[in-house]
């Protein structure tokens, strides 16, 4: 009796392996398409979100701030911890509850489509503003006169902290009953962690309940790590682990409680 693969003599080796990881790429792409495209008519809104918030706040502090330069650096890390991590954090709760209480997503679960191409798909998306934001915040700070002298911590220190915050808001909105509290939601968990987290000052200069919320908090660690990396530093491997730590368990929680099953 012939083999199977006789029959089918280009079969390849291992297709299913193959199948799934090709699948698992054309779901994340389809995904992104999703929520790209509606976007794309728009793309000045994008630019305009990317600049529209940071920098003002940016210039807000540094127009109260002493002239420092390791304090103006601290207040240019944690512009960017808010302007790239939150803003992407909030584009990923946000369109995930959006996809959720519209249907959208019942109707990708039904594809099917996986948790992990799901999410990928929408980081990359969200991460359109966030990566325009980096070089648009640098820009206007070296022309504010902070000397900045890049390390490379930079880039995985921002990369760790939108997973990080992007794990606790899926895990925070999993639990909202509709729409309208689902985007609440979103909005108090960045509030909260960017009132109650040492993040445009050092933990020396923090108090009591900021210490504690800072031991735990990702944004501290972020904007540690980019501190550093914005005076040249290259001692950013603890910040670096604590953040891996912390994305790792984020996304784990994110996605075991992303409701893949809906009634």
């Amino acid at each position: 009796m012939p083999e199977l693969n006789d029959s089918v003599p280009n079969l390849p080796a291992y297709p299913y392996a193959t199948a799934g990881f090709r699948k698992f790429i054309v779901d994340t792409v389809s995904v992104f398409e999703l929520n790209f495209l509606p976007a794309l008519k728009l793309w000045y809104v994008t630019i305009l979100l990317a600049a529209a918030f940071p920098l003002p706040w940016f210039y807000v502090t540094r127009a109260i701030a002493p002239d420092d330069p390791q304090v103006l650096r601290r207040l240019l890390a944690g512009t960017l911890v808010f302007g790239v991590a939150f803003s992407i954090g909030t584009i990923v709760g946000q369109g995930f509850v959006a996809q959720r209480f519209s249907g959208t997503l019942r109707l990708l679960i039904t594809m099917p489509v996986s948790k992990g191409a799901y999410l990928l798909g929408s980081l990359a998306h969200a991460s359109i503003t966030g990566a325009l934001t980096v070089p648009i915040l640098l820009a206007f700070a070296l022309v504010a006169g902070i000397d900045i002298n890049l390390g490379w911590g930079l880039a995985p220190s921002l990369i760790l902290t939108v997973l990080a915050v992007s794990g606790l808001t899926l895990f925070v909105v999993s639990f909202a009953p509709n729409m309208q509290a689902g985007n609440l939601l979103t909005g108090v968990l960045s509030l909260i962690l960017a009132a109650l987290s040492p993040v445009y000052f050092t933990m020396d200069q923090a108090p009591l309940l900021m210490k504690l919320i800072g031991y735990v908090s990702p944004v501290r660690y972020a904007a540690d790590a980019i501190e550093k990396s914005l005076s040249g530093r290259v001692d950013v491997w603890p910040e670096i682990v604590i953040l891996s730590v912390i994305a790792l368990v984020a996304m784990s929680l994110g996605l075991w409680r992303m409701p893949w099953r809906e009634k």
